[in-house]
């Protein structure tokens, strides 16, 4: 339930979502979606199949599918198949997708500047750790899902 203080939890939670949605939106160099730079942002940890991209992003098979394809023709991904599974592509980025999202991650440091800028040290490490523990719970809810 909405609350009228606008300090409130919710609030807080619901403006910052919307000032990073603003955020991405404005460092996006390659006009992607939000969810092939979360397939992007993935493959940059290594290699993945299409199944565990989903898995881990929780996207229909569908989904990735089509994302994927679009990363591929776009030249941010490459897939060979599996070498123990022929039926299942690794999925690679590429050395354009890395240099696109190395792009995307200087214009993100204004981010981080910002930050900086409005919170003591102290603060930076408290919201550091409080942020981590919440994106692992939604995480793993997703991902049980």
């Amino acid at each position: 339930m909405k609350s009228n203080n606008p300090s409130s939890l919710y609030d807080a939670l619901m403006y910052l979502q919307c000032e990073f949605v603003a955020e991405r939106n404005r460092v996006n160099p390659g006009n992607i979606t939000w969810q092939q730079f979360d397939i992007l942002t993935v493959l940059r940890t290594g290699a993945f199949m299409p199944s565990q991209i989903g898995q881990r992003l929780g996207m229909r098979r569908s989904k990735v599918s089509k994302n994927l394809s679009t990363l591929r023709d776009l030249g941010y991904i490459s897939q060979v198949p599996d070498a123990h599974d022929r039926r299942e592509l690794e999925t690679n980025l590429t050395q354009d997708g890395r240099d696109m999202l190395d792009i995307i991650d200087q214009q993100h440091k204004t981010l981080e500047e910002d930050a900086r800028q409005v919170w003591s040290k102290d603060e930076q490490e408290e919201f550091a750790t409080l942020a981590n523990r919440l994106i692992n719970k939604l995480r793993q809810e997703r991902v049980a899902r």
